[in-house]
């Protein structure tokens, strides 16, 4: 039966149709109806939840790999506190009570940078 079966459709690709058989006639049909398009448009709002959750999804996973990224980072800084047997003591505070000026304008730097990105650079990328 498979192989009348592919035989048939062989047949009606080229061409060589039997009228005749009932079959021919429901596989033709078959084949007409296939080789029309679809009348199915996804509405705008249910479009617009599934980029949401494939956003939502990304959102999950970046957050996921900060948390490793910052549990890697604590394990880094006990090993090496490990290997070097350092001794902590209070010399970055007294850099930053000598060149508190210093300071103050490399937070401040920081925050313009950080502000010209959300304002201007990501603005102009959510344009495209």
């Amino acid at each position: 039966m498979k192989y009348a079966d592919e035989e048939l459709q062989n047949q009606i690709e080229k061409g060589l149709l039997n009228h005749e058989s009932e079959d021919a006639g429901a596989y033709q049909r078959v084949f007409n109806v296939l080789k029309k398009e679809p009348d199915f448009h996804v509405s705008l709002p249910f479009a617009d939840r599934i980029i949401a959750l494939v956003d939502k999804k990304e959102e999950r996973r970046d957050l996921w790999w900060l948390a490793v990224g910052i549990f890697l980072t604590v394990i880094a800084l006990m090993v090496s506190l490990a290997l070097t047997s350092t001794q902590w003591n209070a010399g970055v505070f007294t850099f930053v009570a000598h060149h508190s000026a210093l300071v103050v304008f490399g937070i401040a730097f920081v925050l313009l940078l950080h502000l010209v990105d959300k304002k201007i650079i990501n603005k102009s990328i959510e344009i495209k």
